[in-house]
């Protein structure tokens, strides 16, 4: 009777030992982050029209940020939305 209940208690500690071995260690917790990675464009920027405050420059220079915006959306390859 006697050695059965030691067995028991050395079964009991060797148990309570195993499962709370892991137990102190912090949990791991995943973050998930975007990864921006750089591209390769081959195209080149038309030359930036004159501001001289005239409704035809105006128009112009909205034409090359149109033209500008084309060019950069076909680099990463984006609709033309």
């Amino acid at each position: 009777m006697k050695r059965a209940k030691l067995n028991f208690l050395f079964m009991s500690v060797f148990l309570i030992v195993v499962f709370s071995g892991c137990g102190s260690k912090t949990e791991t917790i995943t973050i998930y982050k975007d990864v921006f990675v750089p591209v390769a464009c081959r195209a080149t920027m038309p030359v930036k029209p004159k501001n001289d405050g005239s409704f035809e420059a105006k128009k112009e220079l909205m034409s090359y940020f149109l033209e500008c915006e084309s060019l950069l959306k076909g680099c990463i390859n984006a609709n033309n939305n």
